[in-house]
């Protein structure tokens, strides 16, 4: 997974505006396949969709996902991965794992710890990948191996 360090930053600053410090934001990651690599290009935050999702915790009402779709075909992209914050580490909750934004195999989700209250890079952030069936494998580990932050591309 990759993403330009410019996006990346801006994706953080409109989650920390979205959390106001005190609550969960998220949202979609949109971009491209690249043969295996998945290049985000943009965020669509959960409560640009579903305006009542943000509840402290993230509450998605998954009636909304056609908005999702709809804008991925409107601007030809598709959703990559999903990200959110927390308020302190960047580990799964019982919540997240229970709940994947995309309950595909293959899905990535990405938290953010401390309400992306500063920027934040591969080896800061969780990244976990969705096996189905309640199944999660952890690449937080590896960092910058699974998901780099360019400064260009």
């Amino acid at each position: 997974m990759s993403c330009n360090r410019n996006t990346w930053k801006r994706i953080l600053l409109e989650l920390r505006a979205r959390s106001l410090g005190t609550r969960e934001s998220g949202g979609f990651l949109l971009g491209r396949r690249e043969g295996g690599c998945r290049i985000i290009l943009d965020l669509l935050p959960y409560d640009a969709v579903d305006p009542d999702s943000l509840r402290g915790a993230i509450v998605f009402d998954g009636s909304y996902m056609d908005v999702v779709w709809d804008e991925c075909r409107r601007r030809e992209l598709q959703v990559v991965a999903d990200v959110h914050t927390h308020p302190g580490g960047y580990g799964q909750s019982a919540i997240d794992q229970q709940h994947p934004m995309i309950p595909q195999r293959g899905h990535i989700g990405l938290i953010v710890p401390n309400f992306a209250d500063r920027l934040y890079l591969p080896g800061q952030v969780g990244i976990y990948e969705y096996l189905g069936r309640g199944r999660w494998e952890n690449h937080s580990a590896r960092g910058s191996e699974y998901f780099a932050v360019r400064r260009f591309g």
